[in-house]
């Protein structure tokens, strides 16, 4: 049985019974949730509500609250993913589905390639859609979405594994995780000059390549992110060059 979510941010969220406000309890309406079926509360902050739903009290309804489950759907360590602006339809997608898939922060970057001036009015937008998404695949809290930031200054704050979507690089050896995360990076339309890929280079970054055919920037976005959250689940290892030989 499918289950209603319903998001009240910054709820204390607690067994027992929660009223929950006509604006939020709309979409069980919509979908036509009846007492005794399975209803989620999500504060957006760790904290889902597994329950069910009572009665309806008018607009509103009320939920009984069995447990509380806390952190679900989360990696274990952070999951950064600095990408190159794109167009407002392809961002508005890939933090979407970026959000699906466990990133805990998506940082807009500020490239070379990347058009338009106007990024700081789209923020606000991209934490809806994130915030919707969370509830939708049933993780506990949205990824933060940072304001834009130079690459240089993403590059300079990287932490733990450091993967560069990279086409034609050479396949990486298995490595251990690191407890500081992975942080992932990706160009945007046009990718990356070859002084960018350098300055990654340089900061740590392993290229990582994602296959024979050239990606778009949002979809090599989601594969680099599949790929690493594939490896940490199912063989504990992320990956990282071979030395070379001295």
């Amino acid at each position: 049985m499918s289950v209603t979510r319903l998001v009240l941010p910054g709820a204390a969220l607690a067994p027992g019974e929660v009223l929950v406000p006509p604006a939020v309890a709309k979409h069980a309406r919509v979908t036509r949730v009846a007492p005794g079926e399975p209803i989620e509360l999500l504060d957006l902050d760790g904290a889902v509500a597994v329950g069910r739903l009572l009665r309806w009290e008018g607009g509103a309804c009320r939920v009984a609250v069995d447990r509380v489950e806390r952190e679900r759907g989360e990696p274990a360590a952070p999951v950064v993913l600095g990408v190159g602006i794109l167009h407002t339809a392809a961002f508005d997608w890939l933090v979407e589905k970026a959000t699906e898939l466990g990133a805990t922060t998506v940082v807009p970057l500020l490239t070379a390639r990347v058009q338009g001036r106007r990024h700081d009015a789209r923020i606000e937008r991209w934490r809806r859609i994130a915030e919707a998404a969370v509830a939708q695949c049933g993780r506990s809290r949205p990824p933060t979405i940072a304001d834009p930031h130079p690459l240089e200054a993403f590059l300079a704050g990287a932490a733990g594994l450091c993967l560069l979507a990279e086409e034609g690089a050479p396949a990486p050896e298995p490595a251990a995780a690191s407890a500081a995360g992975v942080t992932l990076l990706v160009g945007p339309e046009g990718g990356f000059t070859a002084d960018e890929i350098t300055a990654a280079h340089r900061a740590g970054f392993v290229g990582l390549p994602l296959g024979p055919r050239t990606l778009r920037a949002e979809t090599a976005a989601l594969a680099i992110l599949a790929v690493a959250q594939h490896l940490a689940a199912h063989s504990h290892s992320l990956v990282r060059p071979t030395a070379a030989a001295g």
